[in-house]
């Protein structure tokens, strides 16, 4: 038997099964009254579906529903393969929603009636599609909790972590912060105890009293005690005098353990002070070199190019192999930037197919050239037209958003001292050599 007569013969069982009893009423009459009832959704083991309202009266064995448009079915149990009660609203979005038109806008109206009608998983999924269509969609990404930052439309989560925040327990937190949070009552009761005594003595380190002066710079100096670097950090890290992050930074570089590591390899990659930046990277001890690891390679994935390759460069000092993936990744990026750029606002003049000298844009008029220009223009020695900018006018500018590719030669020369290898900025290249590399198919010496 071929497939369309099985078919054929198989919905003809099911007609004989199925009992369609026409409802007495009005189709528009009957579905105003279940507008505000549940909508049933019967599926059968064949694939269709009957969407309406399920009846309590059917009899022993069988299934009766009055449908959407008034009709009544009534159907055997065995023909039901599941039956889920939904509402009638969310009926209907499903059919709106299956004929609504792929543009932002048809997607905006069908949002605003699921607003309008309290469909709000439904309305999200509809905003969703409207930025998909039109990304600068501002009512859309508000609908959707989104907040501008940096030109950019993102989540508020995103928009915060940006900024150094992070989500913890539905607060904000900075990461200093969260640290704390993070710690065991006895650690932390430990680094708080640092806090009074650290701001004294940074107060006195930098008042006017020379005696106090003196002692307040000799109590941080003899400071070697590791639970004292959040405090430290709190009035040291961001200091405005390069002199004061400089001495935060060899306080760091003479303690032990993991925690001077964040404080390090932050101001190494993020310090407008070259100097800083590179005492930070020094004092990093082979000790915690396995605790700095994973922070510059985080930073390999920094929205500042400058800062990739800064991370690069301490990656390449550090020497694992372990971060050549994450350095191939970076060899090439690339960066959104900002720019301002101007507004033309003069008249561009030349010569008309008629011969004549006037302004040459659509729909414009003659314009007056001075007579020296009109007469360059006239005898064919300026044959690209002119453009003259009103003196008495400022200059106008706008932002626009721009896409720069990045070969980042720091990245390269880190690999190329983990590795001594050599395949250029090929991402490829690189990745083909390193899975040899990893199933012991590399070359040998």
């Amino acid at each position: 038997m071929s497939g369309n007569s099985a078919w054929f013969l198989s919905m003809g069982i099911v007609m004989r099964r199925l009992h369609i009893v026409l409802a007495m009423t009005v189709p528009v009459m009957v579905v105003a009254s279940l507008r505000t009832a549940n909508a049933d959704v019967i599926t059968l083991h064949g694939g269709g579906v009957v969407r309406g309202k399920l009846s309590e009266h059917a009899g022993e064995g069988r299934v009766e529903m009055e449908t959407l448009t008034g009709g009544r079915v009534i159907l055997e149990e065995s023909l039901v393969e599941d039956l889920q009660i939904r509402s009638l609203l969310v009926e209907e979005y499903a059919t709106r929603a299956r004929t609504v038109a792929p543009t932002a806008e048809a997607h905006w109206e069908l949002a605003e009636w699921c607003r309008d009608n309290g469909l709000k998983a439904q309305r999200t999924e509809q905003l969703e599609l409207v930025v998909e269509f039109d990304p600068g969609h501002e009512k859309a990404h508000r609908g959707l909790g989104h907040v501008a930052h940096d030109g950019e439309w993102m989540t508020r989560d995103e928009a915060m972590a940006a900024r150094g925040y992070i989500k913890y327990q539905g607060k904000y937190v900075t990461q200093q912060e969260l640290d704390l949070l993070q710690k065991s009552q006895a650690e932390r009761d430990a680094e708080i105890a640092w806090f009074p005594k650290v701001r004294l003595w940074f107060r006195w380190a930098t008042g006017r009293n020379a005696e106090r002066r003196r002692q307040g710079l000799a109590n941080l100096q003899a400071i070697d005690d590791p639970d004292a670097v959040p405090a430290l950090a709190n009035v040291m890290a961001e200091h405005e005098e390069a002199k004061v992050r400089l001495a935060f930074v060899k306080l760091l570089g003479g303690m032990p353990g993991e925690k001077p590591v964040p404080f390090l390899v932050e101001l190494s990659l993020l310090d407008e002070d070259p100097e800083i930046r590179f005492e930070a990277l020094k004092r990093i001890s082979p000790s915690q070199a396995e605790a700095a690891l994973p922070l510059y390679v985080a930073g390999l994935e920094h929205d500042d190019n400058d800062v990739i390759c800064r991370a690069a460069d301490a990656l390449g000092m550090l020497g694992d192999s372990r971060v050549v993936p994450n350095l191939i990744d970076a060899l090439v990026t690339e960066h959104r930037y900002k720019v301002r750029v101007p507004v033309k606002s003069g008249m561009s003049f030349g010569t008309t197919p008629s011969g004549d000298v006037g302004m040459i844009a659509p729909g414009s008029t003659y314009g007056t050239l001075p007579p020296n220009v009109e007469g360059l223009l006239r005898t064919g020695q300026l044959p690209y037209g002119v453009q003259v900018q009103s003196p008495m006018k400022p200059q106008r500018y706008r932002t626009i958003t721009v896409k720069k590719e990045h070969r980042n030669r720091e990245v390269l020369a880190a690999l190329q001292k983990i590795t001594s290898e050599d395949f250029g900025y090929s991402r490829r290249d690189w990745q083909v050599w390193w899975a040899a590399e990893q199933q012991g198919l590399g070359q040998t010496s």
